[in-house]
């Protein structure tokens, strides 16, 4: 319980927290050589990128399919959960009425006893009526809870899912950042506030 609070209470600070970005700033070389040599390095980060964006297409293709090839599964297996929960459910239905039917006695009761009731706390009905009181809170306590409804899957939603990992970042920048570099460029960092600034 002690982690789930910390934890709970680190996501809310690094939720509130300043969020910022890196803007790289590139000074080209002064000789001729050298910018040649970055112009071949963004050649080959042009060939790098068509590359990682055509597996990126790929990767959905393939994701989209195996969704779709899966979700019939899906579907027997979310079948099976909510006849559970009608089952669950018509159990609750039956379980709810005689907790309401004994509450309303006991609340009828409590009442009775308590209007009766005067200054003599001692008295049968200021007792009784303690009693009931405190069953009133006993039975609030242990009310019967209704079963959660399963969400039904969506193929929409569960292609999403599995396309998340297709990603078109393959490290064509760094590449081209190192290559540049070596070409005789220079690069300057520039970090700025996003979101959450102060």
């Amino acid at each position: 319980m002690r982690y789930f609070f910390l934890f709970t209470i680190t996501l809310l600070i690094s939720a509130c927290s300043p969020k910022y970005e890196i803007k790289t700033h590139y000074t080209l070389p002064a000789d001729t050589q050298g910018r040649q040599c970055v112009q071949t390095c963004s050649n080959e980060r042009k060939i790098c990128q068509a590359h990682c964006n055509q597996k990126q297409d790929q990767c959905l293709v393939s994701a989209q399919q195996s969704a779709k090839d899966a979700f019939p599964s899906l579907m027997n297996e979310y079948q099976g959960v909510l006849d559970q929960y009608h089952y669950a459910m018509d159990r609750y239905n039956l379980e709810i009425e005689t907790w309401q039917r004994e509450e309303r006695r006991v609340h009828q009761d409590f009442e009775h006893y308590r209007q009766r009731c005067q200054n003599d706390t001692n008295s049968y009905e200021c007792q009784r009526a303690n009693d009931l009181d405190g069953q009133l809170h006993s039975l609030e306590d242990h009310a019967p809870l209704a079963p959660e409804r399963p969400i039904k899957p969506s193929l929409s939603s569960e292609i999403r899912h599995a396309q998340e990992n297709c990603s078109n970042s393959c490290g064509c920048d760094k590449e081209y950042d190192s290559c540049f570099v070596s070409c005789g460029g220079t690069l300057r960092y520039e970090k700025f506030c996003i979101a959450n600034c102060k």
